[in-house]
């Protein structure tokens, strides 16, 4: 589906360059060439002569290519304009509903984390009283007991089906900011107070917290 903007017929568009360019060109080549030192007033007369004519050549060629690119230009910035304007609600469809489906896949992420979690920990205790029992028993080699086992087998396989919400969609967190004070951020950090929001990205790197900004994390999928 790559035609769906009409695309300009431009496709055997011909560029030549004028005669008397060529002209004008060789000419200035030509006494430029014969320029081979600069040793006294005559030379320097010559030679300022052949750069003069060389930069002339270099100005209205480039004066030239600017006039000749600019319709092409146009078309570029009215097609992006075109494009952009068909795509707005597309756009804002498209990152309102990431934005709703990254925060469900985030809370389903949590719930896997907060399950394994709590999968070790019961795994932990089962393993510790395993070995409570050995110890009471007197046989530390004792082997584990095979409802242990399958306890522990049933906590894994549990936590091992707890699959992200929605499969192949992938999710991007991303730490938001805003100033709310700036005069607390001034007396508190300094350092940070600049309109370059980069020293404020550097820093919530290491901490969520700065006097005077309110920090969240958004997600989004893709």
């Amino acid at each position: 589906m790559s035609n769906l903007i009409s695309k300009p017929v431009m496709d055997n568009a011909e560029v030549v360059i004028a005669e008397d360019a060529y002209s004008l060109r060789n000419h200035a080549l030509l006494d430029a060439g014969n320029i081979v030192a600069v040793d006294d007033v005559f030379d320097a007369n010559a030679a300022a002569t052949a750069q003069a004519a060389l930069k002339h050549i270099l100005t209205e060629i480039e004066s030239s290519r600017k006039d000749v690119k600019a319709p092409i230009l146009q078309i570029g910035r009215k097609i992006d304009a075109i494009a952009k304007e068909f795509l707005a609600d597309v756009v804002a469809e498209e990152a309102r509903i990431a934005k709703m489906l990254g925060a469900y896949q985030r809370i389903e992420r949590d719930k896997k984390v907060a399950a394994q979690r709590e999968a070790m920990a019961a795994e932990n205790a089962i393993m510790i009283e395993q070995a409570q029992k050995a110890a009471d028993s007197g046989d530390v080699m004792q082997p584990i007991e095979q409802t242990a086992l399958d306890k522990i087998a049933e906590l894994r396989n549990q936590v091992a089906d707890k699959h992200d919400a929605v499969a192949g969609v992938k999710v991007k967190t991303t730490t938001k900011f805003e100033v709310l004070d700036a005069a607390v951020l001034l007396q508190a950090r300094p350092d940070l107070f600049t309109p370059d929001d980069r020293k404020i990205r550097a820093a919530l790197k290491h901490t969520k917290t700065i006097p005077g900004i309110n920090v969240w994390e958004e997600t989004k999928a893709y």
